[in-house]
């Protein structure tokens, strides 16, 4: 290729999964506000319960029903950490997409501090859901640290 690398497809999904789960955690986060004001409140308690009971959308239906529980502290909590994690999940997705060392050894660390939370969650209650969120964040570490790896012998 002419003057400039071919861009590495890996990183590139990679940096589009963190891009998504910010985008998650952004729209979580400003539910959490919106649900600090009653009517919204009753709003999303009624779409709660339109909705099916299929599985695809009982993860919803739990995390509205624990936010819709809380008090109105907790939801600002819940809103900031979500917020905080969309920022994190954003630098990443940034790093990763312009193909930057700093965001492969950032990914690698903040995805390996997750993954035994995602085992003690998955030791809880079994779901398809949260073995495929482990099975890809293991990818995801164990392709970073072979990058960072090959990074490191190709400059010496």
């Amino acid at each position: 290729m002419s003057g400039r690398q071919r861009r590495n497809r890996v990183l590139a999904l990679i940096a589009l999964f963190r891009f998504a789960k910010a985008l998650l955690l952004i729209a979580a986060g400003v539910g959490a506000l919106r649900l600090l004001h009653q009517s919204a409140a009753e709003t999303l308690e009624h779409w709660a319960d339109a909705l099916t009971i299929a599985p695809a959308h009982e993860l919803a239906r739990k995390f509205t029903g624990m936010v819709l529980s809380m008090p109105a502290s907790r939801k600002e909590i819940v809103a900031a950490a979500a917020f905080a994690y969309a920022a994190l999940f954003t630098t990443e997705g940034i790093g990763l997409w312009l193909e930057k060392l700093w965001a492969e050894y950032l990914t690698i660390i903040a995805t390996s501090s997750f993954i035994p939370f995602e085992i003690y969650e998955i030791v809880k209650e079994v779901t398809a859901l949260r073995i495929a969120m482990l099975v890809v964040n293991v990818a995801i570490v164990v392709y970073l640290i072979v990058q960072v790896k090959r990074h490191h012998r190709d400059a010496v």
